[in-house]
């Protein structure tokens, strides 16, 4: 039976989409296995999986990448980040070495906008790209809305994960040198955040504060910055909410989004939640700037006035989304809003793996651990303690809750290969 390996990144942005997409391979009679991605050095060659999906095609993963292109093994790219500016993109989302590029048999992409960008730009093949629409957000189409009450008027989701002193500084500069930025970009990318952190704090206190608005203030999951709001924060119309649940809880509970040049406002229009973008704020170009897409999702008001301006028009019901999801307009970015894109994902896996020849074994390679070593073992303890202390954490209950969704009898079960007992979890 054919093997496919699903890596899991960021579970509370990741976990569900990932798991629509194993159900609907092993509906196909696949074999599908859920990997961490902190533990996939030591895990992927254990499996020998057909094919592995990967969240994105950086410099950070295009050497094992190559690695498991050369065992003979499929490789897909879903990437997530696919509201950046495309020059963001190319500079810093894809792998420099072309010959890398080469490796990957999918690139998954929301649209025909991403697509032909893709293609005319010679990033892939035409072969090699696949549109789907976005398994991300798939959950949120076919979802129940809540078109009753609603406890918040506005939804203010922030987006400055550089602005915390202690974890923007000092883990994502690694993140951001890792990407191939140099360190005066990333001194003003964190700066920007600081600043809009505080500008974001003052529009609250300046012009939220004294009306009778129903606030909900979502501090974004990497941020971290959780004290800093309820100190500085003036306004008693504000609750802060600390960002256990996905952003779809808090936007059914909300009736209107305010981002920051944020991927939230795609979320926001696949509930029919109206979206403002804050983009009177400074940005970076490149760096940090209003989108294509998030221009035509988003308001853009030029001050916090107008700002304020359109959040009233929105509740008087004199306006309602900038765009309707079933726009052709927005399927240009977004291909066929109706909740199947993660079983798109999955038939293209499976035609591909239906021909896939025998994985090559390669024992020379010390970046995996192909049989049971003291050292190895010690090595997988030390990740494994890591990853449970992060946020990346996922175990066995999450995966069944998340597979609740579909009404299945499948179940999960830790994978077991000789004397190891992997973290990678796979579907029964």
């Amino acid at each position: 039976m054919k093997k496919v390996a699903l890596i899991i990144d960021h579970p509370a942005r990741d976990l569900d989409y990932i798991c629509d997409i194993g159900v609907y391979l092993k509906k196909k009679g696949i074999r599908v296995v859920f990997v961490p991605s902190n533990m996939r050095h030591r895990e992927l060659l254990l499996l020998k999986p057909n094919y592995i999906l990967y969240p994105n095609h950086r410099d950070t993963v295009t050497e094992e990448i190559n690695i498991l292109a050369k065992l003979n093994i499929k490789i897909g790219v879903l990437e997530t980040e696919q509201c950046v500016n495309e020059k963001f993109f190319e500079k810093f989302q894809l792998p420099k070495n072309l010959e890398f590029r080469e490796d990957i048999d999918h690139f998954f992409v929301w649209g025909k906008y991403l697509s032909d960008i893709s293609i005319n730009k010679k990033w892939y093949k035409k072969k090699q790209v696949k549109i789907t629409g976005s398994p991300k957000h798939d959950r949120n189409l076919t979802s129940e809305k809540n078109d009753g009450e609603k406890d918040y008027d506005l939804l203010i989701a922030t987006s400055f994960p550089n602005s915390n002193p202690l974890f923007g500084e000092e883990v994502n500069r690694k993140t951001y040198q890792d990407l191939g930025m140099k360190n005066n970009d990333i001194d003003k990318f964190t700066k920007l955040h600081k600043e809009n952190s505080l500008n974001t704090v003052n529009f609250i206190n300046n012009y939220l504060g004294g009306t009778n608005l129903k606030i909900l203030l979502r501090v974004h999951p990497y941020e971290q910055n959780i004290e800093f709001y309820k100190k500085v924060i003036s306004a008693n119309n504000v609750t802060i909410d600390e960002s256990k649940d996905t952003i779809l809880t808090s936007l059914n509970n909300s009736k209107i989004l305010l981002h920051y040049n944020s991927t939230a406002c795609v979320d926001a229009q696949s509930v029919n939640v109206p979206s403002i973008n804050m983009s009177w704020m400074p940005y970076l170009k490149v760096f940090h700037e209003s989108t294509s897409i998030m221009s035509h999702i988003s308001y853009q008001p030029a001050t916090p006035e107008d700002c304020l301006k359109r959040v009233k028009q929105i509740l008087n019901n004199n306006l309602n989304l900038k765009i309707q999801n079933n726009d052709a307009d927005l399927h240009y970015y977004m291909h066929n809003l109706d909740g199947k894109s993660s079983e798109r994902c999955a038939n293209y896996i499976k035609d591909s793996i239906e021909s896939s020849g025998e994985i090559k074994s390669n024992y020379q390679q010390d970046i995996f651990q192909n049989k049971f070593s003291l050292k190895g073992f010690i090595i997988s303890v030390k990740l494994k303690k890591n990853w449970k202390k992060s946020k990346k954490f996922f175990s066995r209950e999450d995966i069944e809750k998340s597979l609740k969704y579909h009404n299945t009898q499948f179940k999960s079960s830790y994978v077991k290969v000789s004397l190891n007992t992997l973290t990678s979890i796979e579907l029964l």
